[in-house]
């Protein structure tokens, strides 16, 4: 019984032997065949890549090119409509509403009839002024009479004056009316004494669409007070926020592209109109912008919520392919090839600023260990540094 046991454990420790002895085989030969990149001695800014290592990993050489860059700016902003697209109907005097069938969003053109008021304020108004018009002819008369016979030396002067008092106080009584007749829309020159009006018209000042309605039919309206809102659309603008640390690069004439959640996939261009002069209370200057092609203002709606990035001027700069920059413990690199021999590369590892970016390229900030004859790793750089 001891001798099996003792066989046993003399098979059992072979085959543990010569499974270590595979495991070792295979860890050498995975070495063998893998890529083993060192720094040289001494110089931990070095580094050694074979050009099979190179062939296998398909990393690519590049140079630094001069690109433009344009930076942008990112903000949020909205649809708006100017303040000469905007009216508040408000009357001049106050009367009860009458006529009145508008609906939120229904088109109305200028000089269109929105509602009509009445009031007794109004018969008395043009009461007044036909009894002031009917004064003047005998006024008129009688004060070129005195006139003359002051000047034959036949009246006396105080009939004159009174004469010529009375006329030109009633001449520019009758005037006033006139024209608080004319801000109620009534014609005096079609004005008679049977033609009085009890209701006057509320006018449309502008073309365009009802936005809200604030009265009702049979309401007293006060003078001053707001009876609907209209907004024309037929222009509207880009209204932008923008941080006034961002706000001194932004300039007229400037290209802006924005895009809207509600239009998914689109994009609209605008150039930059106005730049705000003021700060708000959030530390933003308002930037006003127009669409370059104004037919699509028909798609958009004032209120619209936006993303927009302005293009700054554009700038040159040197550049290289963003995969070129190796980022290590927080440090941006690069790696150059300092020299070659028998298929084996030396290469420096330089510290590099980085500066805008524009599609797949990034911006290299001047630097004293690079020019645009450097040979630069653009590709498969970021397996060379942990």
């Amino acid at each position: 019984m001891e001798a099996i046991k003792s066989t046993f454990s003399w098979g059992l420790i072979l085959i543990l032997g010569s499974l270590f002895f595979v495991q070792c085989s295979s860890k050498t030969e995975e070495t063998a065949t893998g890529i083993d990149l060192q720094s040289m001695e001494g110089e931990s800014d070095q580094l050694t890549l074979t050009q099979a290592q190179f062939d296998a990993m398909d990393m690519q050489w590049g140079n630094m090119v001069l690109k433009t860059f344009s930076e942008e700016v990112k903000v949020q902003g909205e649809i708006k409509i100017p303040v000469e697209g905007m009216q508040d109907i408000t009357p001049f005097y106050g009367g009860y509403v009458s006529g009145l069938k508008l609906i939120e969003g229904q088109q109305i053109r200028k000089g269109e009839v929105l509602f009509y008021l009445e009031s007794p304020e109004f018969v008395r108004l043009q009461q007044d002024y036909l009894e002031a018009s009917s004064q003047l002819n005998y006024l008129k008369e009688e004060f070129e009479r005195q006139k003359t016979l002051f000047g034959e030396k036949i009246a006396s002067q105080k009939g004159y004056l009174k004469a010529e008092s009375e006329y030109q106080t009633t001449l520019a009584r009758a005037e006033s009316l006139k024209k608080q007749l004319g801000m109620i829309h009534v014609n005096t020159d079609n004005l008679t004494a049977t033609t009085i009006q009890v209701k006057v018209p509320v006018i449309s000042p502008i073309s365009g669409f009802v936005e809200s309605i604030f009265t009702v039919p049979g309401a007293y309206l006060p003078s001053a007070s707001k009876a609907a809102t209209l907004i024309n659309t037929s222009h509207m603008h880009i209204e932008l926020s923008v941080f006034e640390k961002d706000a001194i690069h932004v300039e007229e004439g400037q290209l802006v592209s924005f895009t809207m959640p509600d239009m998914p996939g689109q994009e609209f261009q605008a150039k930059v109109h106005m730049v705000g002069k003021a700060i708000s209370e959030q530390r933003f200057i308002p930037v006003h912008a127009h669409l370059i092609d104004e037919s699509l203002e028909s798609k958009l709606v004032p209120g619209m919520f936006l993303e927009a990035k302005i293009k700054l001027a554009p700038q040159e700069g040197w550049s290289l392919p963003a995969s070129s920059v190796v980022n290590s413990d927080g440090v941006d690199y690069v790696l150059v090839q300092k020299a070659s021999k028998d298929n084996v590369f030396n290469l420096d590892k330089v510290e590099v600023k980085l500066g805008r970016q524009n599609d797949q390229l990034v911006e290299i900030y001047p630097n004293q260990k690079l020019d645009e004859n450097s040979k630069i790793l653009v590709k498969g750089g970021f397996t060379l540094l942990p």
